[in-house]
């Protein structure tokens, strides 16, 4: 073969073996991260009934549920969380299975939503799941969904432990999207027929009254300045605190100043309930008591009193901005 010949040779030779070494280095990155089928969180399939405490942080807001007894509550407070949306969180993570590797980069993790848990819009939630000891049964983060992913539950993408690897997995993850989804949030439901009177007090600004004469009458408002007209509206968000009270957020009751502003409502059948403010009320915490003046509404009294026990509760910011008003927001001038 002359020397033209053994170049050529040599060239082809050069171009087979850079072929054979990337389609190699291709097949072995194949065999590592085509884990599609796979189950993701094979130990919390198998220790689902184990589970001892989920931590959940969404945005700016996090959570801590732990076992306790035969039932979940919130860490801190001690307050009970519904056992399906437990269930549903444990069984939906369970039943992800790997279904495409995408990103390490960094830099990329946004477009996934995945960027670091907090208040940024592409962040994901960080979802750690463990078992009895501190066993880690899942750890990961929760990005966008996608459903591109076949199937009627599509699927989502998440960055599991702290391994720089996303993953497109296919399932859904039931996860709660407010906080206050987590917990049976209504602490008490009141007929509005039922309520006989609602005060607001204390504090520096003038006392509100509004009153129901007898059983089917609307509260009316006392002590109305002249031409001037009642805002009905008000009435009704004043009186609506307590025909729906419920809340946002729970926590142990704090060492933070009770206001002096309070809220009181009565019913015909003698339960009372009391609300202040907490600290600053721009951050709507509230603490509630609650007594029974009769018989009728003793049980229910009690019910709410072991809601409410040692507990401060965060409630909407509309209901919180009663405790800044006035008599004089109250009504309206008539216009002659």
């Amino acid at each position: 073969m002359n020397a033209k010949g053994l170049t050529t040779l040599a060239g082809v030779t050069l171009v087979a073996v850079a072929a054979t070494t990337f389609v190699l280095q291709n097949r072995s990155t194949r065999v590592v991260t085509d884990r599609r089928g796979e189950t993701v969180f094979a130990t919390l399939q198998a220790k689902g009934p184990d589970v001892a405490s989920i931590e959940l942080q969404d945005g700016d807001k996090s959570i801590v549920i732990v076992r306790k007894d035969n039932a979940f509550v919130a860490a801190g407070s001690d307050y009970p969380v519904k056992l399906d949306v437990v269930r549903d969180l444990i069984f939906t993570t369970a039943a992800l299975r790997f279904e495409e590797a995408k990103t390490a980069d960094p830099a990329r993790y946004g477009d996934l939503g995945l960027g670091a848990p907090g208040a940024a819009a592409d962040a994901g939630k960080q979802i750690i799941i463990k078992g009895s000891g501190d066993a880690m049964l899942a750890s990961f983060l929760l990005g966008n969904r996608d459903m591109s992913v076949g199937g009627p539950q599509g699927g989502a993408y998440i960055k599991v432990g702290d391994g720089a690897q996303t993953w497109l997995v296919r399932g859904e993850v039931k996860a709660p999207g407010m906080k206050s989804d987590w917990f049976d949030n209504v602490i008490a439901r009141i007929e509005p027929a039922k309520i006989a009177k609602v005060e607001l007090s204390g504090g520096d600004k003038e006392p509100i009254a509004v009153s129901s004469p007898e059983a089917g009458k609307e509260l009316e408002l006392a002590k109305v300045p002249e031409n001037h007209t009642v805002e009905p509206g008000k009435i009704s968000r004043l009186s609506g605190i307590a025909e729906t009270l419920e809340f946002q957020d729970v926590r142990k009751a704090g060492t933070g100043a009770v206001g002096a502003r309070q809220y009181m409502a009565e019913t015909r059948d003698g339960l009372v309930l009391k609300i202040n403010p907490v600290g600053d009320i721009a951050d709507n915490w509230v603490r509630i008591a609650v007594e029974s003046k009769a018989e009728a509404s003793s049980e229910q009294a009690k019910a709410i009193a072991a809601k409410v026990a040692g507990r401060d509760f965060r409630i909407a910011g509309y209901q919180a901005e009663v405790f800044g008003w006035a008599p004089a927001e109250m009504t309206s001038e008539q216009k002659m």
